[in-house]
Order: C-alpha cells, then sequence, then structure tokens
C-alpha cells in the first residue's frame, strides 16, 4: 500500500489507513531517525498523576511485595 503526503494549511500531511483500526483522537508523538525513517509513537498517559501524593513503593513494602528496583521486562511503560 502507498499513500502519499498532501498540503493542509501549513502542514503535510499522510493518510493512515482504515484498516489499522486507530480511531479518531488518538495521540502519537513523531519521530523521526537519522535515516529519515519516521515513526508514530502512541502517547502514554501516566496512570499515576492523578494520585501524586501516593507513594507506590511504600504501599508495595506495606503490603510486603518485594522489590529490588531492577527491571526484569517491560516494567517501564513511560517509554
Amino acid at each position: 500500500m502507498v499513500v502519499k503526503t498532501r498540503r493542509q494549511g501549513n502542514s503535510i500531511m499522510i493518510t493512515v489507513p482504515a484498516s489499522f483500526g486507530i480511531g479518531e483522537n488518538v495521540e502519537f508523538e513523531p519521530v523521526r531517525d537519522n535515516n529519515g525513517v519516521i515513526s508514530f509513537i502512541p502517547v502514554r498517559k501516566n496512570i499515576f498523576a492523578q494520585h501524586p501524593e501516593q507513594d507506590f513503593r511504600a504501599a508495595l513494602l506495606d503490603l510486603g511485595v518485594s522489590d529490588q528496583g531492577d527491571l526484569m521486562g517491560h516494567e517501564n511503560v513511560w517509554n
């Protein structure tokens, strides 16, 4: 499948095919690498931002859940 850029105001737009199943008003962060490849990364919201007073690490300790602070897999949901 080939898509073509088009101008809309001061921006250049690329159409996303409906077959990708992306809904309206979904936020992406555009990234361009050194080879000119453009990627669109979905914007993720910080699920803990609603309650900044909550100390998640202290809550884990209260529950007796062990955490050495080392990443084991894909725990870093912010990247």
